[in-house]
């Protein structure tokens, strides 16, 4: 038969107060790790949530980004390997099988990469010229032409450290012409080490042997230190009708993707070269960083090139016009011998005069003695009263052209 035993009955000695706070601490601290955990569970859980949502919103933002950017690109770049002369603009081509853009601004500056990038896209890895970082840094001493094979070929100038004004002359030959493709630009420090190579061309010079269109490129440090340096520049560059193209080349990436370190530096760049800010653009110096072309840095310089051969189709009409406008000058400076019957009767012609008005023109300056456009110049000052207001006007700006 189970027998139960008498239990024991256990007592404290004595009631001891510090260990009963003791547990009470130690449970409450347990608690409070507990609930520290369990806050920290679910911060970390809404920091994954977040970090996974922000992810996914980042692919599909850099999924659309590419996508429009991959367009934009390819528009661009079919535009400038397709590109005709007059397509941009509809100028008339007279004879100009391609456009010419010449590159100018410090050594080192950026414009090997600039290059580069231009002859990647637009040719292909395989023709693509191969520049190192020393290369960049020596920079060319020679008027080299690249993109060839388009319709439109850049030509890299000498860097420069001094804007003087030999650097001005040196410019004004490269633009006009005077230095060919291909010929050694020579300096006087250069102290007799480099090859005269081939002479200036001199005299005149058909417009599509000159230079049409212009790209400065200055590093992203150099804009603020060349503005006033490159006063005369922008002067002499707006009287012949130029537009120039500014290019800021950025050494880092990131400063190149900060919005407001780029939007800047593109400020002072408009300021200093003179082109307005929507002909102001950047993109980064890949040789400098060596680092990989990037899709936005591609599609700047695409936008440069384009933006270039709009900017020289411009200046191309100017000149045209020019050219058309010296060509009616030199039509109306009649040659002395002409006789005068000939000279007011080709003026007739632009301005309806009938011949029965002709015909008492010439009368009354034979009546003077006058029978050729030599003694008209003459003694203009002496018969011209014979003849009506209008008539003397006309006649008169034609024998002394403006």
């Amino acid at each position: 038969m189970f027998t139960r035993k008498k239990e024991e009955v256990r007592w404290h000695e004595r009631y001891d107060e510090d260990a009963v706070k003791k547990a009470e601490s130690e449970l409450e601290r347990k608690h409070e790790e507990k609930l520290a955990r369990e806050r920290a569970s679910r911060q970390r859980e809404r920091e994954e949530r977040d970090d996974r949502e922000r992810r996914e919103r980042e692919r599909k933002e850099q999924q659309e980004l590419t996508k429009r950017m991959t367009v934009l690109r390819s528009g661009l770049t079919s535009g400038l390997k397709n590109y005709t002369v007059g397509s941009k603009t509809n100028i008339a081509k007279q004879g100009i099988g391609h456009v010419n853009i010449a590159m100018f601004g410090p050594t080192g500056s950026g414009k090997s990469s600039f290059i580069q990038i231009a002859e990647t896209i637009l040719l292909g890895p395989e023709k693509t010229t191969i520049m190192t970082q020393s290369d960049a840094k020596e920079g060319t001493i020679i008027l080299l032409p690249f993109l060839t094979d388009l319709n439109f070929h850049l030509f890299d100038t000498r860097g420069f450290f001094d804007l003087n004004e030999s650097m001005h002359q040196e410019l004004n030959n490269i633009l006009t012409g005077r230095i060919r493709p291909s010929q050694v630009i020579a300096r006087e420090e250069d102290a007799g080490s480099l090859p005269r190579g081939q002479a200036m061309r001199q005299g005149y010079i058909p417009l599509k042997d000159k230079m049409h269109g212009i790209i400065c490129i200055l590093g992203h440090k150099d804009p603020k230190e060349y503005s006033a340096k490159m006063q005369a520049i922008r002067k002499g560059l707006k009287e012949e009708g130029y537009s120039p193209v500014g290019a800021v080349a950025f050494e880092s990436e990131r400063d190149f993707v900060n919005e407001e370190k780029r939007g800047r530096q593109m400020v002072k760049m408009s300021a200093a070269m003179g082109s307005p800010l929507d002909r102001t653009f950047a993109f980064v110096n890949h040789i400098a960083t060596q680092t990989k072309i990037s899709p936005e840095s591609a599609i700047s310089v695409m936008d440069i090139l384009d933006t270039a051969l709009v900017a020289a189709e411009g200046y191309i009409k100017v000149q045209q016009q020019r050219e058309t406008y010296a060509k009616e000058r030199e039509k109306h400076t009649y040659a002395a011998s002409m006789t005068i019957r000939d000279f007011i009767s080709q003026i007739a012609v632009d301005h309806f005069w009938d011949e029965a008005k002709v015909n008492e023109a010439v009368r009354k300056l034979e009546d003077e003695d006058i029978f050729d456009v030599a003694r008209l110049r003459q003694f203009w000052g002496e018969v011209e009263s014979t003849l009506s207001l209008g008539m003397r006007s006309v006649i008169h700006d034609v024998l002394f052209p403006k």
